[in-house]
C-alpha cells in the first residue's frame, strides 16, 4: 500500500513490513469482531485493504461508531499502551491486516526511522478526528455531519489511490453510517437523498461520488479540519483542470 500526501512516511507492506519489524499478516473476514473492550491487546495493527470501524456498546444497548478503519491507517496503539482495548473492532469487509507486537515494534523504532514517523502521525490524526467528530455530534447538522463524512473518506481513500475521479467505493450501510453521526437510519436516508436532490453526491449502489467537493467543503468546515492541505491541494487541482467541464465525479 502506497502512502501519499498528506501521509507522511512511506511504510512496506506484506514481506518487508515483516522483515522490517517482525509483523505477521492476519486475513479477517468480513462483518466479525477482531477485537472486544477490555481485551488484552498486544499489538498494533495496519490495515492494508479493508474497512473495519471502532466501536463501544453502551450500557443500554446502544452502539456508538467512534471512527472507521481505513485501508492505510494504523489502529490499536492506545490499546497497547493500555495493555486494554478501549474500544471492540469489527470488520465491515474482508481485510489483510499485519500485526506488530509491541515489544518488536518498540525495537523496530530504532532501525526504522519512516515507522516511527508514521506512528506519531497516526497518533496525531486519530485525536484530530475524534476532535472532528465531536464537533460533528455537538454542532452540525444532519447534512453537515453527512457531508463532512464523505469528504473524509475521500480524501483518505484518495491519499492512498484508492478513488476514480471524484468516485470510491464505501461499504457503509445507513445503519453503521446512523452508528457513526448519532443518526437514525431514517434520518440518514432523509440525509443521502437531500444531498443527492441538491447534486452535491451521486450515490449508485456502493459507489458515492463527490460531485461539488468545494460546495461540500465550505458546508462543513472540511477546509479547515486537520486534512486542511489536502482538500485545498484537491479543490485546487480541480480548480486547475477546469476547462468548462462539470467538476470530478460528474
Amino acid at each position: 500500500m502506497a502512502w501519499n500526501a498528506p501521509f507522511p512516511g512511506r511504510l512496506p507492506s506484506g514481506p518487508a513490513l515483516e522483515r522490517s519489524v517482525g509483523a505477521k499478516t492476519i486475513r479477517l473476514c468480513k462483518n466479525k469482531d477482531f477485537l472486544l473492550a477490555g481485551q488484552f491487546c498486544r499489538c498494533a495493527y495496519i490495515n492494508h485493504d479493508g474497512w473495519l470501524f471502532r466501536y463501544k456498546i453502551l450500557h443500554n444497548g446502544s452502539r456508538q461508531i467512534v471512527d472507521f478503519v481505513l485501508p492505510g491507517q494504523i489502529f490499536g496503539i492506545q490499546a497497547v499502551l493500555f495493555r486494554r482495548a478501549l474500544y471492540s473492532v469489527a470488520t465491515i469487509t474482508e481485510t489483510s491486516l499485519s500485526a506488530v507486537a509491541f515489544d518488536l515494534l518498540d525495537d523496530g523504532l530504532d532501525r526504522n526511522p519512516r515507522l516511527l514517523k508514521a506512528l506519531l502521525w497516526s497518533a496525531a490524526c486519530e485525536g484530530a478526528m475524534l476532535g472532528e467528530h465531536l464537533i460533528d455530534a455537538a454542532r452540525r447538522t444532519a447534512y453537515e455531519r453527512l457531508s463532512h463524512l464523505l469528504l473524509e473518506l475521500f480524501v483518505w481513500l484518495r491519499a492512498v489511490g484508492l478513488t476514480e475521479g471524484g468516485s470510491f467505493h464505501m461499504p457503509l450501510t445507513q445503519e453503521l453510517i446512523g452508528d457513526a453521526l448519532g443518526l437514525t437510519t431514517v434520518h440518514v436516508n432523509r440525509t443521502l437523498r437531500a444531498l443527492r436532490e441538491d447534486k452535491l453526491v451521486g450515490i449508485e449502489g456502493k459507489v458515492v461520488t463527490i460531485r461539488d467537493f468545494e460546495a461540500l467543503a465550505l458546508l462543513s468546515d472540511f477546509e479547515n479540519s486537520y486534512l486542511g492541505d489536502a482538500v485545498r491541494a484537491i479543490r485546487d487541482e480541480l480548480m486547475a483542470s477546469d476547462d468548462g467541464e462539470p467538476s470530478a465525479g460528474s
